[in-house]
């Protein structure tokens, strides 16, 4: 049995998801109906940036947000 750490089982993973998690939300929360396509862009691929730095701690975590889309 392969002990591989991921969200579920280490700790100090889940706490550095949960960072880029709370970082991508904050990213939507500033756009609103006055944002420019050029600041939606800049947030949905700052949101990709994030999804790929989760997928080196918990590849299947980042599976399940990107399936999200």
């Amino acid at each position: 049995m392969i002990n591989q750490k991921n969200y579920q089982t280490c700790k100090l993973i889940r706490n550095r998801i949960d960072l880029y998690l709370y970082e991508m939300a904050s990213l939507f929360t500033n756009i609103g109906i006055d944002s420019t396509v050029e600041e939606i862009q800049y947030a949905y691929r700052k949101e990709r940036e994030y999804i790929e730095l989760i997928a080196e701690l918990d590849p299947e975590k980042a599976d399940r947000l990107r399936s999200s889309y």
